[in-house]
């Protein structure tokens, strides 16, 4: 690669890390209130549309952009998914030039690249999947509170309000969201819907259901809400004896899922003339392309038998 080519790459990358900074800097500024605190009193709320005001794509691509797009924007952090997009492309390109300096290499360049972004979206989705099981520890406590608000003789609307202002965590800023959104007017079927499109948990779908199909005919909402709680109790601790049962599985399935492409990265970078037929020899390049959708397909596969849909 000529020093054109190079320079060439550098200025981009220089120029993304710039763009990336800067929206970071924007999304930041507002990310904590006056006193410093994650979660303010009074939440913003956004008037640019983003893809929980989407209906779902069809196209391949579409579900694609729009997978991305809620992974960013619920994993907790204040980015935009734009900035988030730039992070993955700085750190590709940072992790990617830097082994591609070291080893001259173009391949292990394009290896590290993909390995910089596929390590931000882990990030991002250990992100929202520990935020998600928040929400899903401080489900039942805030419906018990909602019961008893309404047991008291709180409206639907005021309960709301007091599980968002009594509570701390992501999802009493859902509630104070939906608080500040019932305060603007909006009904409390339209404002349930936007919670369960922000949040996608069955059992929150299940108590937004409740709460809308209460709003439409009465009932007894107390009992129902305190049921309610009593059956996610036991759906949790149902989640937790199925995770300590298959905590090998799980260690054994990232075991295999790390091993081969660090060790590859690393046979790469240190000794290239051990791996060079798999990218010089057209032999070389089946048996890699086959390595790779073997590792994906496994990957897959795992996941699929150790997810618990219940």
């Amino acid at each position: 690669m000529d020093s054109s080519s190079i320079a060439l790459i550098c200025f981009a990358a220089v120029t993304v890390a710039a763009l990336a900074a800067y929206l970071f800097a924007r999304d930041l500024s507002g990310v904590t209130g006056s006193k410093g605190e994650t979660f303010s009193k009074r939440p913003r709320l956004r008037r640019i549309h983003n893809v929980f005001d989407q209906q779902p794509a069809t196209s391949l691509l579409g579900k694609f952009d729009q997978s991305f797009d809620r992974l960013v924007l619920e994993n907790g952090s204040d980015f935009t998914p734009l900035s988030a997009f730039l992070l993955l492309i700085a750190c590709g390109l940072a992790i990617g030039g830097s082994i591609f300096i070291y080893s001259n290499q173009p391949l292990a360049g394009i290896a590290g690249m993909i390995g910089g972004m596929i390590a931000v979206l882990i990030i991002m989705h250990l992100r929202r999947r520990k935020r998600m099981q928040t929400i899903q520890e401080e489900l039942p406590e805030m419906i018990d509170l909602l019961a008893r608000s309404t047991h008291a003789g709180a409206s639907l609307e005021q309960a709301i309000s007091i599980v968002g202002e009594e509570t701390k965590g992501p999802l009493s800023f859902e509630f104070r969201r939906c608080a500040r959104q019932l305060d603007m007017n909006l009904s409390v079927p339209a404002v349930m819907k936007s919670l369960s499109s922000r949040i996608q948990l069955i059992d929150l779908k299940i108590l937004t259901s409740t709460l809308m199909l209460y709003r439409k005919t009465g009932g007894n909402l107390p009992t129902n809400l305190e049921r309610m709680a009593d059956v996610i109790r036991d759906r949790i601790n149902y989640r937790r004896q199925m995770k300590a049962s298959t905590g090998a599985g799980r260690a054994s399935a990232l075991l295999m899922t790390i091993v081969a492409p660090v060790a590859f990265v690393v046979l790469l970078v240190a000794f290239p003339d051990h791996v060079s037929n798999l990218y010089t020899d057209p032999i070389g390049n089946i048996l890699l392309l086959i390595a790779i959708v073997l590792e994906v397909i496994g990957i897959i596969w795992v996941s699929r038998l150790l997810r618990t849909d219940y």
